[in-house]
């Protein structure tokens, strides 16, 4: 009999981050997967990041994880989404190698000092005669015993595999699939929910006519989510393409829908609603004549090509004939054709906040096991169900991220609270403190914490404490600064920009605050005034705009956050006619009225009430 002080079932992006954690605060932990090969797979998509998700990766670079290195490491392309929107929606997005990226974090998992990995398959729970968890089962007969288990599995979970009529019992890419710990939930009475993805077809990129297609390069600029001084990798700019569907492709798909296991009786799982396949956007939007897909090279040393935006699970013979109707596809060959899988998870809301099951003590879950989809919530959860572990083990308090602090906050808190119906996926519209919770700042909200949990070393701390007390130093210096336009610089930048300035000497914050001036505008001026600007990097000084010129909505933010942790007890009376409310969406008030919640609390945590009905109702009763 093996023991260690925690399981880990699962070698996906949540059980990395999990192990990770685990290793780092030194606690002896097995991480049990079918094959090493299967580490931090990519089973979909070759993306880490994108809107809201790109801010959680650079949490996750704050509280230690290891997901922002690895991505950078591999990455082919990057860019910054919603660029032409404000800070608080923009994120980073990296396309990473396939074949490089599980290989660089299987290298990092084989080399962890308290991390024993075991290729084996769970085969159940086991309990012992107080009914108290004390390890697992696995097919090769072993019984790995431990007090504390973190569950990880996945889409694994009794999956299957639809494509067309071709319909088996698998996981992912045809690996296998385990049904024994839903069934031991069955008998919990857990609530089991089915749910559903779907995964698009990948092409032989030699088969395709590109110059049918517009082209789509990343930054020139590099971008991380860790640091380049971390990086030994050099900076890459490998492109991708996009190209939209038509009438023909449309008219296929139609002609076959009664083919697609999506509009079939046998179907029960419930699909991802901002990922839908595209016999779904066909059949949904019938109005648009054309849908946006995305073409990515899978790895340098792969010759596939990931065609982002056509999930399907139509049969093999009809995915053949849309594909050659997309322009350059007419000779294309198909080197893996679109399935969709549907899978078992657990409704999130009956688990805590630290992702243990609260009928089960000391049994934890993360990742799409909880009912989320992607790489980077799942990440997200590993890493917290893990720290939460530890924690319990050392006796210390749990480890809780508030929806003011963190992305991961507010995911963990609309699981956890609210549970789930379809797959959940991060938006930045979830946030309602969004502005707080941007890229440039992931560090400076986090890193304290961290460090008090161990998640960081000290070394680390150390230096993010001198860089924020750095860029608070020189934002008080800009605030205090004035400048004149007769200074060479400063005339040069007015006469570029088409500034009229009456007085000769003014705010240096002035021009800062312009909308049509960037930092970088300002450099020369910066770099001659302060020679700590030049010990900034490019985000830093990024980061150091920000504060500046949104100062005073980052203010009026942080004003709703003291305002409804001072009201959130706040009571509401069981007549209370939320039609008078003229603010709030007509969902809410029709559920508020069935529910009648008594406190903003209980308002809040009622599924489909939104951040923004919340602080509208509770200005509302503050009024009154």
């Amino acid at each position: 009999m093996k023991k260690y002080e925690v399981i880990i079932i699962g070698a996906g992006h949540a059980g990395v981050e999990a192990a990770n954690v685990l290793n780092n605060q030194k606690i002896k932990t097995a991480l049990i997967t079918f094959k090493k090969s299967d580490i931090s797979y990519l089973f979909c998509n070759v993306s880490i990041g994108g809107s809201a998700k790109g801010i959680v990766v650079k949490e996750l670079y704050a509280l230690g994880g290891l997901m922002p290195f690895v991505a950078d490491e591999t990455q082919l392309q990057t860019k910054i989404l919603n660029k032409s929107k404000g800070p608080a929606v923009q994120a980073l997005r990296a396309q990473v190698d396939k074949i490089n990226y599980p290989k660089l974090m299987q290298d990092k998992i084989l080399n962890m000092e308290y991390l024993d990995l075991i290729e084996d398959e769970v085969i159940d729970l086991s309990f012992d005669q107080k009914g108290k968890i004390n390890g697992v089962n696995t097919k090769r007969n072993q019984h790995v015993f431990s007090n504390y288990v973190i569950i990880t599995t996945g889409t694994f979970l009794d999956s299957k595999i639809m494509q067309g009529t071709d319909i088996y019992r698998s996981g992912p890419n045809n690996l296998k699939t385990t049904s024994g710990v839903s069934e031991q939930f069955k008998k919990f009475n857990l609530e089991l929910l089915r749910l559903k993805t779907g995964t698009p077809p990948r092409v032989y990129k030699d088969s395709i006519d590109f110059s049918k297609l517009r082209i789509e390069p990343g930054s020139k600029e590099p971008l991380y989510f860790s640091e380049q001084r971390l990086i030994k990798k050099s900076y890459q700019n490998i492109p991708a393409w996009i190209l939209y569907t038509n009438h023909n492709t449309h008219q296929i798909i139609r002609d076959n829908l009664n083919k697609s296991y999506l509009y079939s009786e046998e179907m029960t799982g419930i699909g991802p609603r901002y990922c839908p396949s595209i016999e779904d956007k066909i059949k949904r939007f019938y109005q648009k004549d054309r849908h946006q897909v995305f073409l990515e090279l899978e790895s340098e040393n792969l010759d596939t090509i990931y065609l982002s935006g056509l999930s399907s699970s139509l049969p093999k013979d009809v995915q053949d004939k849309f594909l050659k109707t997309l322009p350059g596809f007419e000779n294309v060959k198909v080197a893996k054709h679109a399935y969709a899988i549907e899978y078992d998870s657990l409704n999130p809301i009956q688990l805590k906040q630290t992702f243990e099951l609260k009928k089960i003590p000391n049994l934890f879950t993360a990742g799409q096991i909880n009912g989320t989809s992607g790489y980077e919530e799942a990440a997200g959860q590993g890493l917290i169900a893990a720290i939460n572990v530890a924690n319990k083990i050392k006796k210390r308090d749990q480890f809780i991220l508030d929806r003011n602090e963190a992305y991961i906050g507010v995911m963990v808190d609309d699981l956890t609270s609210k549970g789930i119906y379809d797959p959940y996926r991060l938006l930045s519209s979830r946030a309602e403190y969004r502005l707080l919770l941007r890229s440039d700042n992931a560090i400076r909200r986090i890193y304290k914490k961290a460090y008090k949990n161990d998640l960081i070393d000290q070394h680390t701390y150390n230096l993010w404490n001198k860089k924020i007390k750095l860029i608070d130093n020189l934002i008080l210096k800009i605030k205090e600064a004035k400048i004149s336009k007769n200074e060479k610089k400063v005339s040069k930048l007015l006469k570029n920009k088409k500034i009229l300035i009456k007085e000769n000497s003014f705010p240096l914050l002035n021009i800062l605050k312009r909308p049509e001036i960037s930092i970088f505008d300002l450099q020369e001026i910066l770099e001659s005034k302060y020679n700590e600007f030049n010990d900034l990097t490019i985000e830093e000084k990024k980061h150091l705009e920000v504060e500046i010129k949104f100062e005073g909505y980052i203010k009026k933010q942080e004003l709703e956050v003291k305002k409804y942790l001072k009201y959130q007890n706040l009571k509401i009376k069981e007549n209370f006619d939320y039609q008078k409310v003229s603010n709030l969406s007509n969902e809410a008030k029709e559920k508020l009225n069935n529910f009648k919640p008594s406190t903003i609390h209980q308002a809040k945590n009622i599924s489909g009430i939104s951040p923004s009905d919340i602080i509208i109702l509770m200005n509302y009763l503050n009024k009154k």
